[in-house]
């Protein structure tokens, strides 16, 4: 949470002291857009929750940032950039049978690490608050999981591990569509849409 609230803090602070520029588009040829948020939903591991209380998932953690590189006539402009997210998921259960006790730890996580292109129609909207676009990822999925879980027999502990394995880092892509809302010259709200790191995702905005 502490990084959360930095990251915000650092985010804000830059969007303030940017220096105010009168334009007829909320993104444009130039500018540069900085995300920070969390995603809701999602496919991967979100579904153990509905099976077992003893899941805990994590909400996942987004920044991305995009830069203007071309104008589309009659349309708005182009943007590539970035993306950064990480989820995670933890497992903890205690079980006894007979005079075998288990204590079962295990977390799994996903980092998603991709490029960025996306299509602003703000010649078509003509607003200078209002910012839409949609467009495409290519990224690659680094996945992890430990397991740290023991079994005392007779009051010996050792390491217990289920052999679980799974594939753990892939190319991955996804399609989305967004929205900037700006409350200031550089600083608003953004929410997307798609299916990639999360099928949601919302929080604040900064444009330069």
């Amino acid at each position: 949470m502490k990084h959360i609230i930095t990251c915000i803090s650092l985010l804000s602070g830059l969007a303030l002291i940017a220096p105010s520029e009168a334009q007829a588009q909320a993104f444009a040829q130039g500018t540069t857009a900085i995300n920070l948020g969390i995603g809701l939903g999602g496919t991967r591991y979100s579904y153990l929750n509905a099976y077992n209380s003893d899941y805990r998932t994590s909400p996942t953690l987004i920044a991305s940032f995009e830069h203007g590189v071309a104008t589309v006539d009659g349309i708005g402009a182009i943007g590539v950039g970035g993306l950064f997210a990480n989820k995670s998921v933890s497992y903890k259960h205690s079980n006894q049978v007979g005079s075998w006790h288990y204590e079962y730890d295990r977390k799994w996580s996903n980092t998603v690490i991709g490029l960025r292109g996306a299509l602003h129609v703000n010649e078509i909207i003509e607003s200078d608050q209002f910012d839409l676009y949609g467009g495409l990822m290519l990224g690659y999925n680094i996945g992890g999981y430990k397991d740290k879980s023991t079994r005392t027999i007779n009051g010996v502990t050792e390491d217990y591990s289920d052999n679980y394995h799974y594939k753990l880092n892939f190319v991955t892509w996804s399609t989305f569509i967004g929205g900037r809302y700006l409350f200031t010259d550089h600083l608003g709200a953004y929410l997307e849409v798609g299916y990639g790191a999360s099928y949601l995702n919302l929080g604040l905005t900064a444009k330069f």
